[in-house]
């Protein structure tokens, strides 16, 4: 097999499977044509501390069109998630044998690319004084410029300085209640323990079906504070659900 030219390119899937790797790594691996050549690729699910990828659910989610996860759809053929457009990156790698080209990353068609929010607190207290320079002293709130300096307690101008009002001080706002946390593995480590016994499928199930009531959204997208809901309800909660 020739030796591809390192680069991005589109490609469809051929195949796609997930497994188990023996350092307890989750990954969906996939075969894809890239330019009339098939090459292998994958995107980690879980790592192998048990951490899961959101990043690699997102993406796999996207390549083929879902809006949810289901595990048990992973036991069709591999060769039913063909056509699926992706884009990838293609590297040269020595082998015992010579060069050969493998796919390094698999995106999403497009390349998968998101935009993170702004740090703008942190910009703004780096780059304010400069860019209150730059545009003449204009203030964020009123957009005008600043007024003439003082000298002496008396402006420019000659007229006198309006006596300033008492500071008044006012009362610290009360302490607001933090918010409990907590994480999907905490979460279903409780789940398991109060539906002991239960098939491991019936499980997936009730498991959906208490998070969604919980929290409103489906366990991909519930953060820290959606977790902590959860947890609060469940050990709250003496009947096993």
């Amino acid at each position: 097999m020739a030796v591809m030219e390192e680069g991005t390119y589109p490609g469809t899937t051929v195949a796609a499977s997930i497994y188990e790797a023996a350092s307890g790594a989750v990954m969906c691996s996939m075969v894809i044509d890239v330019n009339g050549t098939q090459l292998k690729g994958g995107i980690c699910l879980v790592q192998k501390d048990g951490t899961l990828s959101e990043r690699g659910f997102k993406d796999v989610q996207e390549i083929f069109g879902w809006r949810d996860w289901d595990w048990e759809r992973w036991g069709q053929e591999p060769e039913t998630f063909a056509g699926a457009a992706v884009q990838v990156k293609v590297e040269t790698v020595q082998g015992d044998r010579g060069a050969f080209s493998s796919i390094k990353h698999v995106n999403p068609a497009g390349g998968g690319q998101r935009l993170e929010a702004a740090n703008a607190k942190g910009l703004a207290a780096k780059y304010g004084a400069k860019t209150r320079a730059l545009f003449g002293g204009s203030t964020p709130s009123t957009g005008l410029r600043a007024g003439p300096l003082t000298t002496g307690g008396t402006p420019a101008a000659g007229r006198p300085v309006p006596p300033k009002p008492p500071a008044v001080k006012t009362p610290p706002p009360p302490p607001q209640p933090q918010a409990v946390t907590s994480t999907m593995e905490e979460c279903w480590d409780v789940f398991c323990k109060k539906n002991e016994g239960k098939p491991e499928l019936e499980l997936y199930g009730l498991w959906s079906d208490r998070v969604l009531a919980e929290t409103g959204k489906s366990q991909n997208d519930c953060g820290a504070q959606d977790w902590g809901k959860l947890m609060g309800s469940m050990t709250a909660d003496d009947i096993p659900y």
